[in-house]
Order: C-alpha cells, then structure tokens, then sequence
C-alpha cells in the first residue's frame, strides 16, 4: 500500500477556514484536534514525526500576523523570513501585507507541505523550504519572524542563541508569545499586546494574552 504524501496527509486530516484572529487568511486547520494528536501519538513518540502544530493556529502566531497586517510599514518593501513557520500564518500575512520576499522555514516536514498548500490558498508568493534557524543568515534590513517556540526549555535555548545570532548580525527580530514558561522577557521590547481567541482543547485557557515584541541586547 502506497504510503501518503505530506500533502495527502494534511490534506485528509484538515479543513479550509479562516484563522480566528487573523480572519484575512485561510488555513488547512484541523477540525478535531484530539483525533489527529491521536493519528500522529505513536510517530511523534518514535521520534517520526514533530507533533503536528502546523494544523493549528497559536496565539503568539496570530497576534504576530494581526499586528503585520495592521501595521503594513514593519514589512513593506523587505525581506521577511519567518522560522518555525508552522501553518505559515505569519509569512503569508507578510506577504499580504507587503513584504517583499518572503521564506517560510520549518525544520517539519508536514508543516511544509501545510505551508504551501495555505500559499495557494491565500495565493501570496513565499519561498517555503525545510529549514532550520541555523540555516539563517542575515544582514542589515532583514526582518525575522517568530511565533510560539518558546515553549519548550531547549528549544528555547537554541531558538534564543540563534535569533540573537541574526540580530548582531542587523536583523530585526520581532516575536510572538503568549508569556510561555520559557520567553526570555529581559530580552524583548514590548511593542503590542493582543487577546486572542484559541482552541480550548489545545490551550488552558480560550482567549490567550500575546505580546510581540522585538529582541533586543
């Protein structure tokens, strides 16, 4: 039997709908998220797969692409590279919103093929490749983005060493975060602060705090 495609799969187990906060752009988004955590359980335990966040939108996600959307200078005209890009939420509404280039990275591949299945929804142009943020380089006028990696101790280290990498070397760096464990504050210059509404059964709470911000030092 024919095992399917990255796209098959996100395809199969996702609908068409608009992000909640962020109603401009249209997501392959899960409809029952406790049955596709249970379709993918035994792949991500065995290290196969990355839990499946591509298929939802997060809160520091949605208050990124809300506040590039309405703030349409941040990215007009530049170059934008989103990491981690998930479902792609942030770098397509940079794209909308004016951006002159924009690439989509995400070390998932699942989360690539949800990337540029949401591109043609949304028909912006982004380069999506599987990448990581050590891949990154970066000059003066570069802006990166980041939305909700600061969940998890380690990969906030990481995600923390390199996006500090990228500043010294002149990019801004603006992240999305709604105040998880690991979101280094004495690093970050507060900039916007939204309330969004998410999905009860993947957060404690339905309408989550998330502040962006830009890193600094």
């Amino acid at each position: 039997m024919r095992r399917a495609t990255a796209a098959e799969f996100v395809l199969a187990h996702t609908q068409v709908r608009p992000s909640p906060f962020v109603p401009e752009v249209r997501l392959h988004l899960a409809d029952d998220s406790i049955e596709l955590w249970q379709a993918t359980a035994v792949a991500v335990d065995r290290g196969d797969l990355a839990p499946p966040f591509w298929a939802f939108v997060w809160a520091g996600g949605q208050a990124l692409a809300r506040h590039v959307l309405d703030q349409p200078d941040l990215v007009a005209g530049r170059t934008v590279v989103d990491i981690a890009t998930g479902s792609g939420l942030v770098a397509i509404a940079a794209a909308q919103a004016g951006a002159e280039t924009v690439r989509a990275y995400d070390i998932d591949h699942l989360a690539v093929a949800a990337t540029r299945l949401n591109q043609r929804v949304n028909a912006v142009p982004l380069v999506v490749q599987h990448s990581d943020v050590r891949d990154v380089q970066a000059g003066p006028g570069l802006l990166v983005t980041v939305g909700d990696v600061f969940y998890d101790e380690r990969i906030a280290a990481v995600m923390l060493s390199e996006l500090s990498r990228l500043a010294a070397a002149g990019a801004e760096v603006l992240i999305g975060d709604p105040h998880r464990a690991y979101l280094p504050t004495d690093r970050l210059e507060p900039i916007a602060s939204y309330d969004v509404h998410v999905e009860a059964d993947i957060e404690d709470a339905p309408v989550k705090t998330a502040v962006v911000a830009r890193l600094v030092g």
